[in-house]
């Protein structure tokens, strides 16, 4: 039986699927972007039955007819992309020869290949050779591995008795006194910083409270006098500052707040999952302006670099503080010797995919100007959709948009908006989302598509328009 699965019957199989995901996407204008069903409705369709005997292929083609189309020109909603074609091939070799990259005896291409593409990202990003990095499931995990490194720096400098606000000398002095309390990890983000954040401190058993979200200003950033002030206040870990904020896609003042970091001697970590990307282009990069000045960052070429999920990248500014952060000890895996080369000993991954290959695929056969070219045409968009809410009468706009991320607003009320989004996306006419904005329920576009145009975001908004006329 397990024979069966390697016969002929399988490569034919592999055939009609590249065919009719191929016929799938170049059709896929013509389609609904979603056809909305209920949970219990699509669990309906695939219970599955161990008796086996389906047909492979009318499985798959089911699958891609009830899947929602990020491929189609009116898909704006969440921060997923429809990958470039070059991603998907390199996931079926990806998936096919199986390597982990953790360990370089288990994948020596396919280490080194990631080791390449962190380091050109690093290049990108402006880090020096001291830098290290590690391809990662997401952002998510890339901000749990970045504040790992900033807890070992800070553990670093309280052992070494940097900042220390209680000298031993005086502690020696006063022998009733009890050992003075240590300062816990705090760390400051933006009210509007990812959830992931407050996650990664949770799981680091840092409290809650310890996580202090510092106010925006009017665009959505962080707001540098309310960030100063916090900074005077107590003693902090980290600051994480967002570049492509998930709700408005804000960019913070990098450098601004790189000076605080030094003038209170503490760890900067920018989450750039969604706006790292624009270094890439001359004309985008000024969003990003100082972010070689950060301590680590996070990228995820999973969204605006095309890559199929999932592709995050962790990069660490002076790399000997991500790999204390994870230090280990497991000599059946990694041994002195080949320390520079196993990936595993700065993330904590062991099984690793080796999804590196899809960008190095990507950038070796086309280079960076499929990158360039899709980001500046889904920001000409977004201004675009910007500019015609600025001239209607019946939305509003709730920010001016730095990148592809958008909110506005019907002029109506808060019920209002949520049912025009959950009309819309219902409808398959297309999909955006929506998201709440200093206490207003808002609408919420991302443009990722680089297939999308003027006229697919003229024909959202004509039909928001007529669901709130009804």
């Amino acid at each position: 039986m397990v024979k069966t699965l390697y016969d002929s019957d399988m490569r034919a199989l592999a055939h009609q699927t590249v065919d009719a995901l191929f016929d799938h996407v170049e059709g896929i204008a013509g389609r609904r972007v979603v056809d909305w069903q209920t949970p219990d409705e699509l669990r309906a369709r695939v219970r599955i039955d161990d008796r086996g005997g389906a047909d492979g292929m009318a499985l798959l083609r089911d699958l891609m007819e009830n899947a929602i189309q990020l491929h189609h020109p009116a898909y704006m909603g969440h921060q997923v992309c429809p990958p470039f074609p070059t991603s998907v091939i390199a996931d079926l070799v990806i998936s096919t020869l199986n390597q982990s990259t953790a360990v370089w005896e288990m994948s020596p291409i396919g280490t080194v290949i990631e080791q390449e593409v962190v380091r050109w990202l690093a290049d990108r990003a402006g880090y020096p050779a001291t830098s290290l990095g590690t391809a990662v499931s997401g952002g998510s995990a890339a901000n749990l591995t970045a504040l790992l490194a900033a807890r070992a720096h800070w553990n670093s400098k309280r052992e070494s008795g940097v900042g220390s606000r209680v000298s031993e000398k005086n502690h020696a002095s006063t022998p009733d006194s009890r050992p003075p309390t240590p300062s816990r990890p705090v760390i400051l983000c933006s009210a509007d910083a990812h959830y992931s954040i407050a996650r990664a401190a949770s799981i680091m058993g840092i409290a809650s409270d310890d996580v202090v979200k510092v106010a925006t200003d009017d665009q959505h950033r962080l707001d540098l006098d309310v960030l100063a002030a916090a900074l005077r206040e107590r003693k902090v870990m980290a600051i994480v500052a967002t570049s492509g904020s998930t709700a408005t896609g804000a960019f913070d003042d990098l450098r601004a707040i790189a000076a605080l970091r030094d003038r209170h001697d503490t760890w900067l970590h920018v989450d750039a999952a969604h706006g790292a990307s624009v270094v890439l282009s001359e004309r985008l990069r000024p969003l990003v302006d100082g972010l070689d000045l950060a301590d680590s960052l996070a990228w995820d070429p999973h969204k605006m670099l095309w890559m199929s999920l999932a592709m995050g990248v962790v990069l660490v500014r002076d790399g000997r503080w991500l790999r204390r952060a994870f230090e280990a000890d497991a000599p059946y895996l990694f041994n002195a010797e080949r320390a520079s080369d196993n990936i595993g000993e700065m993330t904590i991954q062991c099984s690793k995919r080796a999804d590196a290959i899809k960008l190095w695929l990507t950038l070796q056969m086309f280079g960076t100007q499929p990158f360039v070219s899709a980001m500046e045409h889904v920001t000409d968009l977004t201004r675009y959709l910007y500019d015609a809410v600025v001239a209607s009468s019946d939305f509003e706009a709730m920010h001016v948009p730095d990148f592809n991320i958008f909110c506005f607003r019907h002029r109506s009320d808060d019920a209002t908006n949520a049912e025009l989004r959950e009309r819309l996306i219902r409808s398959g006419q297309a999909w955006i989302t929506s998201t709440v904005l200093k206490g207003q329920r808002v609408l919420r576009v991302t443009m990722i598509n680089p297939r999308t145009e003027r006229g697919d975001v003229d024909r959202m908004l004509a039909a928001l328009r007529r669901f709130a006329a009804t």
